[in-house]
């Protein structure tokens, strides 16, 4: 299922902005209008003949060591568009794990919570964010992300650290109009890992990515296609290497009255794979 990794990079590719005018969470979720919560529930699909129906809840990635399903969650947003909780449920219902989020008088994110984790934001005199660092219960360092930004706030080098050990380099390249355009990974010594080529449209939203490997192979192309809303409509994956091979996943939407998706259908190679209903409660 490669595709549905690729399609991560297209997510950290829209999200690189000048970070002291950061976009909302709102507007991270392509959500319009004041949302004060959103409630999202995956269902499977069960065929009958040439149709389909919703089914169940759809099932937890891992039973064995409890893992549940990403796609059943809720976001909470203070009136400002900003998240405030994210919480994640297994099948049954039962809370999963928590996210929580806490910001300054200035309206900076300072502080995130997931279960017993803790991790803090550091940001420069100009307001953008330079590190983040991730604590255990007991105090200690598991992870920090240090990060090298322009005079626009613009990411420029994103190091990875696991218990003050550098483990991983991103290295950003921008178009004129702002855009991710070029990321090459590099390891902790420095040798290039992979290196990712991503065209955007005039909205700002990634159209393709072409990832290469150290050898500067081609490894994968990775397209999509939007819809007036701004929704992806279609996700090509093709691999190139080590074997040849091509996902194509398609969406179907329904929307409210405010432009924002209320459930949404999933099809892999032409076959209905999961239905996604969301319900939005909203300040005004």
């Amino acid at each position: 299922m490669k595709y549905l990794i690729t399609s991560i990079l297209f997510i950290a590719t829209t999200i690189l902005t000048a970070q002291h005018k950061a976009p909302t969470d709102w507007e991270l979720s392509g959500l319009k209008g004041k949302v004060k919560s959103q409630r999202s529930i995956p269902y499977e699909v069960v065929t009958q003949g040439k149709t389909f129906v919703k089914g169940a809840i759809d099932r937890d990635l891992d039973t064995v060591v409890k893992i549940g399903n990403l796609d059943n969650l809720q976001k909470d947003f203070n009136p400002n568009g900003y998240l405030t909780q994210m919480r994640f449920f297994f099948k049954n219902g039962e809370l999963y794990s928590r996210m929580e989020y806490y910001y300054n008088p200035q309206g900076q994110l300072f502080e995130t919570r997931y279960n017993s984790d803790k991790t803090l934001y550091v940001y420069n005199p100009e307001g953008y964010l330079i590190k983040d660092a991730t604590y255990s219960p007991g105090g200690f360092l598991k992870t920090h992300y240090n990060y090298q930004v322009d005079t626009n706030g613009k990411v420029l080098k994103e190091e990875t650290y696991h218990a003050n050990q550098l483990e991983s380099t991103i290295a950003y390249t921008y178009n004129k109009q702002g855009d991710p355009v070029e990321m090459r990974y590099y390891d902790a010594q420095g040798n290039l890992l992979q290196r990712v080529e991503s065209k955007f449209n005039k909205q700002h939203l990634a159209e393709r990515n072409r990832t290469y490997d150290k050898d500067n192979k081609l490894v994968n192309i990775t397209t999509k296609k939007y819809n007036s809303q701004g929704d992806c409509i279609k996700l090509q994956a093709e691999n190139k290497l080590p074997q040849k091979q091509r996902n194509v996943a398609t969406y179907e939407y329904k929307y409210d009255n405010r432009g924002n998706w209320i459930a949404k259908t999933t099809f892999i190679n032409g076959e209905p794979r999961q239905i996604i209903e969301r319900t939005l409660s909203y300040y005004e």
